[in-house]
């Protein structure tokens, strides 16, 4: 392996995200920087898990405030001291060794982070996918760990080809189911805009639209952990949720609402169908705009407050508002789309209006 040692400035600089990592203070952004490295080759992945073995063998804790090789050192020699009837001598020199390598193996391991070496094996990269489910329809496809997803209408999903890394990372733009394949060593991580939702192996929803400050999670069964994202700095936890919860989390305003709720009328859209429980006309309004891809104008206060209890499956927009409109009080018209300068047309608007 050849190496490009960087100049003392970088070294400072990445040694000191290094041992960030290692000690469990590393920001968001040192992390991501650290597994782009890790992830560009399996030589780079390999001997970034030497590293991390040696120092977890050396006994160094990760919630360290103050780490210190010399210090290690002699604690290591202490015990070796103490135990010295008790061990092995080959076991002494490694705990030994693993604190006088781990200097020598940083200057290693820090030149692949500013260099271009060995990425010319594009075997070796990490390969992203992308699919998109088109407005009024949904999409289903499978992980390379196994793990099944639902996408819903007007969503976007980001997911590598084959996870190389400790952990299990996609991203979404908008809705998505999940039933993760199990593998407590390997974290699935969900990441949006203002959210990631972590689990090992569990099934939730995770609503996410771009245009949105809200943030909802939804958990059928297992455990996953909500973390915001935070400029600058790590994620911060928001709540774990527990089976039949709901979480909508407003990146604006910080408010969190956490609900005991019948989880399945968040998914239920997987199976193509619209639940809807005493929710406001405003609330169902909203759900068939993104399905839909239209834009419905309310008229009235009084009327968007107006509360529905309805289940629609795989019906057409015509068909839902035709049942919402025979079901109450509410008349609705389609405005006529002109085309626009450049010769495009703006979305379908309907505007429901009291009768």
């Amino acid at each position: 392996m050849n190496q490009n040692f960087m100049n003392g400035a970088e070294n400072d600089i990445i040694t000191s995200k290094l041992v960030n990592y290692l000690s469990g203070k590393a920001t968001e952004e040192e992390i991501s920087q650290l597994e782009d490295w890790i992830n560009s080759s399996s030589q780079n992945r390999d001997f970034f898990l030497q590293v991390k073995n040696l120092w977890e063998i050396s006994g160094t804790p990760f919630n360290s405030s103050d780490i210190s090789t010399e210090e290690a050192l002699e604690k290591v020699i202490k015990i070796t001291q103490v135990e010295e009837n008790q061990r092995n001598f080959m076991f002494y020199l490694q705990r030994i060794a693993a604190i006088l390598i781990i200097p020598l193996m940083l200057g290693g391991f820090l030149w692949g982070r500013f260099s271009h070496i060995n990425r010319s094996d594009s075997s070796d990269q990490v390969i992203y996918n992308e699919v998109f489910a088109a407005y009024g329809t949904r999409s289903t496809l499978k992980l390379a760990d196994g793990t099944k997803v639902w996408l819903n209408s007007g969503s976007s999903l980001s997911y590598p080809v084959k996870f190389i890394n400790q952990k299990r990372i996609v991203k979404l733009k908008g809705e998505a189911y999940f039933e993760v394949q199990s593998d407590v060593t390997r974290p699935f991580i969900v990441k949006t805009q203002s959210v990631n939702v972590m689990a090992t192996g569990t099934k939730f929803n995770v609503q996410a639209f771009s245009g949105s400050s809200e943030t909802e999670v939804t958990l059928l069964t297992g455990k996953v952990l909500v973390n915001k994202k935070n400029k600058g700095s790590s994620p911060s936890v928001i709540t774990t949720l527990k089976p039949n919860q709901h979480l909508v989390y407003d990146s604006v305003s910080g408010k969190e609402d956490l609900r005991n709720e019948d989880a399945y009328k968040y998914i239920a859209w997987k199976d193509g169908k619209l639940i809807f429980r005493n929710e406001s006309l405003g609330e169902i309004v909203k759900k068939i705009c993104q399905l839909y891809n239209v834009d419905i104008e309310v008229r009235g206060k009084k009327l968007e407050d107006f509360k529905f209890r309805a289940t629609f499956q795989d019906e057409s927009l015509e068909e839902i508002l035709r049942l919402l409109k025979i079901s109450s009080s509410i008349e609705y018209k389609e405005v006529i789309r002109k085309p626009l300068p450049d010769g495009s047309f703006p979305r379908k608007k309907i505007i429901i209006f009291s009768k």
